[in-house]
């Protein structure tokens, strides 16, 4: 097998994933990024921004945009922590809570999509050669932040 399959098969997957959800979410104004964070400020209530950049290992500025648009939109709440003024603590909102059965339902159809045709075992082994894929990237990602 040729080295760059993985990477135009990845490529391919990723343009067609973010269409499928740009799509789906247009009607909420949100996009992919908001939902991951939404996943991370409902199941961990009163998180900071960093707290979330940290579990998501996404950079300041795509959970800070993500953030600015889901209070925008009225899906979460931003309050200021009482001990220290200059960090914000984020709670999801009851729009966010109602709107997000929605989200689950598209998160759970995409899922359904990517594993049509796997038997169990098949999904259990895609999702361990994917761990193996992301564990060796982010190696070498976090390589080269250290430069």
């Amino acid at each position: 097998m040729k080295e760059h399959l993985i990477t135009m098969a990845l490529s391919s997957i990723e343009r067609d994933y973010n269409y499928y959800m740009n799509k789906k979410l247009k009607q909420y104004n949100i996009g992919k990024h908001e939902i991951r964070a939404l996943k991370v400020i409902n199941q961990y209530s009163g998180l900071s921004q960093n707290e979330v950049c940290s579990i998501l290992k996404e950079d300041k500025i795509t959970v800070s945009k993500a953030v600015k648009n889901l209070e925008k939109q009225g899906y979460i709440n931003k309050v200021k922590d009482l001990e220290d003024k200059r960090i914000y603590r984020l709670y999801i909102t009851e729009k966010g809570s109602f709107d997000r059965k929605d989200f689950i339902e598209i998160t759970n159809n995409i899922n359904q999509i990517f594993s049509r045709g796997l038997s169990d075992p098949q999904k259990t082994e895609l999702l361990k050669l994917l761990d193996i894929l992301q564990n060796n990237i982010q190696e070498e990602a976090d390589k080269l932040r250290k430069l």
